[in-house]
């Protein structure tokens, strides 16, 4: 039979689970096969497609339009749905196949595979090219999923999901069903406006709906409410649609899209939309600006811009918005390039520290929403508003941390406002893959870059070339350590995937004058559940420590990446006037109170200088300590509740100051309460430890400097 190229759609299902099924009961797996192909078969052939071949537990079926193929899928899962015998994935791609024998092949084919695999069970997930010719049906509800990195194919595919069963259905029928704002008396906290172009062929305005929803979501305590009509249609004269209905819609923040397009005067969005919620801000119990917590003022319309628009345009926005045109872009800058950013452009090399990263415009957008939602609730709540306060929304403000101690002048620790560094956050385990994702999203809100900002590469050598490529762009990189190893190395099953990222990076400050920094985070501290080989890794980072490595037992992952903001963003310079003293008594803040009783008695025998030592500033006391230190008889280092912290403090003082060789003895001395303390002891040349009664601590520490002096 001859070869015949065509246009299709490719859809792939799969039973989930039946591999296993199969080895438990090989009859039910058959069974299910028949169920299989007397649910898919003639859904498949009543939408006009085309069944190819089944692959073990898949089918595979093509289809000449993407709305038949789309269609068919939604009808095959509700099928299975209400039989309640086994769940399926189902992918659809669209692309160019070669027709022969019976059968297809081409790269299309594989994409749609890959898709296929992606879905979780009970789903349709469908790439980008099935999406730009959906998007303009009303009775198919679909929403952005992410951008994907397939395996053999050169650049991702945005992968969708297409919503089956009833919710679906009765979504589709009533899009605008009743919702409420976090403000009694309103419908919606944010409205999205757009024109229907800037979405239909490739989802852009889907995409950006969904991970803005997904960063106010980690930025608000709040959870907000959307009006965003994913199949919205701006022409009334063409649908007969009245869309002034839409304008009845009352939202606190209105967001409109501004593209090439959006500013028509005849449009339904223009006029319905953009003009009506303009008209009805200024005669609103709240006003068209809300008052911030800064003193400042903001518009409840936040545009975002996704072109560079005409000067005619920009014209009639600002005369519309009574002022200059202030936007969050979302443009992709390149000489004779008109076009939205994506996020798959962040991944775009190039050494322009200045170009608009996608990541970092949703999160300044997320910024603005919660300042002006802030705004309106102080506000509603009559309380007071801090008219002094300098925080910008989209800006982290860092200002200088002044530390009290009992040093004649106080230690001042610099600390600047960089440029958003990059932070190589290594893949981590499978178990702790979701913890990632949620650590990356908190390094972002904290202004950093994130990279890797893909799925960890299946294959060795990709791996290898994708971890040296991302950590040459990086001024730091962070470890989360679980009891779990890793994947292994298929030639060298000794070394796991998350150990040679450490070891790649260790090697990075190895290098002489590098200031490569290395951030470590062991979650959990039952030895119990880590795996032997993950117990040698970490003894080998513990035994391994240096001036550029930090390792962290920390409970949370605010604490770790403030910690992580400082070392990374303050000047080389610190400033601290250290002098000779006979102890100088180290703690950290969380305890204070017991710390200062402690201080108090010593202080009647002894000269003491002490350090309360911030949570947000920790590596900035290690390089005043490290000044301190030679100059002082005994340094003591105290815990009660900050255990977590004492041990990677101390260890990697003493190798600052020396180790074996420094000129000054080390005591390190915890309460026995909590009795986790007890874990705490730490032996080496120079270094004391004990964990005694609180009590006895200052007879112990007169103990030591009395038998070292």
């Amino acid at each position: 039979m001859a070869q015949s190229r065509k246009l299709a759609a490719i859809m792939f299902t799969d039973i989930v689970g039946y591999t296993a099924l199969m080895g438990n009961d090989e009859q039910k797996a058959f069974e299910l096969l028949r169920i299989n192909r007397e649910i898919q078969k003639p859904i498949i052939e009543e939408f006009g497609g085309r069944w190819i071949k089944e692959l073990g537990d898949g089918v595979m079926a093509t289809f000449p339009a993407v709305s038949d193929a789309a269609y068919a899928a939604i009808k095959i899962q509700d099928a299975c749905l209400k039989t309640k015998a086994f769940q399926l994935r189902i992918g659809i791609h669209q692309g160019e196949v070669v027709f022969e024998n019976d059968d297809i092949f081409g790269d299309a084919v594989n994409i749609a595979s890959r898709v296929q695999a992606l879905a979780p069970p009970g789903s349709i997930f469908v790439s980008g090219s099935v999406q730009r010719d959906i998007s303009n049906k009303n009775d198919i509800q679909s929403a952005f999923v992410r951008s994907e990195n397939l395996k053999n194919v050169k650049e991702p595919v945005s992968v969708f999901q297409i919503f089956s069963g009833a919710a679906a259905r009765a979504e589709t029928a009533n899009p605008h069903s009743a919702k409420s704002s976090v403000v009694p008396g309103f419908d919606y906290d944010v409205y999205i406006s757009y024109r229907n172009n800037d979405n239909k062929f490739d989802g852009w305005v889907n995409e950006f709906a969904e991970k803005l929803k997904q960063e106010l979501s980690s930025t608000l305590k709040d959870k907000l409410t959307f009006f965003f009509d994913k199949n919205s249609e701006d022409s009334s004269e063409q649908n007969g649609l009245d869309r002034s209905k839409d304008a009845e819609v009352k939202s606190l923040i209105f967001i409109p899209i501004v593209s090439q397009t959006y500013c028509d005067i005849n449009s339904a969005v223009w006029k319905n939309e953009f003009k009506v919620f303009l008209d009805e801000i200024k005669s609103d119990r709240i006003g068209s600006t809300v008052k911030l917590a800064n003193g400042n003022e903001a518009s409840r319309m936040i545009p975002v811009k996704i072109h560079e628009i005409d000067k005619e345009d920009v014209k009639l926005l600002e005369s519309e918005l009574a002022g200059s045109l202030r936007s969050i872009d979302f443009i992709y800058r390149e000489e004779g390039v008109n076009r939205p950013l994506r996020p798959m452009d962040d991944e775009k090399p190039g050494g322009n520290m200045q170009r608009l990263m996608y990541r970092n415009q949703i999160n300044k957008l997320a910024n603005a929403v919660k300042e002006i939602i802030s705004g309106i609730k102080h506000r509603q709540s009559g309380s007071a508003v801090n008219e002094s306060s300098s925080y910008q929304p989209g800006a982290r403000q860092i200002v200088p941390n002044v530390l009290k101690t009992s040093v004649s002048s106080a230690i001042k620790v610099q600390l600047i406002d960089r440029q958003r560094p990059n932070i190589y956050l290594a893949w981590t385990s499978g178990d702790l893959k979701e913890s990632r994702e949620e650590m990356a999203i908190i390094l972002q809100k904290a202004g950093f870059n994130v990279l890797p900002a893909v799925d960890c590469p299946a294959e060795d050598e990709t791996f290898k070339e994708k971890v040296d490529e991302e950590m040459k762009k990086c001024v730091c990189s962070l470890h989360m350590l679980s009891g779990e190893f890793g994947r292994r190395f298929e030639l060298d099953e000794e070394i796991s995937f998350p150990q040679y990222q450490f070891l790649e990076a260790k090697n990075k400050i190895d290098k002489a004058g590098t200031d490569f920094n290395i951030f470590v985070w062991q979650m959990s501290e039952n030895s119990t559940s880590i795996k032997p080989a993950q117990q040698n890794f970490i003894k080998y980072i513990r035994n391994n420590i240096t001036r550029n490595m930090m390792f962290s037992n920390s409970h949370g992952p605010m604490q770790l990446v403030d910690d992580m903001r400082v070392v990374i963003m303050k000047q080389d310079a610190t400033v601290y006037d250290s002098k000779d003293t006979d102890i100088f008594f180290i703690f950290n803040q969380q305890d204070e109170a017991e710390a200062s009783t402690i201080v108090d008695e010593l202080s009647l025998e002894f000269p003491v200088e002490t350090m309360n030592i911030l949570p947000d500033g920790e590596d900035s006391y290690r390089e005043m300590s490290s000044q301190q230190i030679p100059r002082s008889k005994l340094a003591v280092v105290y815990f009660k509740y900050a255990a977590d912290w004492a041990l990677p403090f101390i260890k990697q003082i003493w190798k600052q100051v020396g180790g074996a060789s420094s000129p000054t003895p080390m005591f390190l001395v915890g309460e026995d309460n909590p009795q986790s303390n007890l874990a705490r002891n730490f032996k080496a040349p120079r270094v004391i430890s004990s964990i005694v009664p609180k009590e006895t601590i200052p007879t112990e520490v007169k103990k030591v400097f009395n038998n070292i002096n």
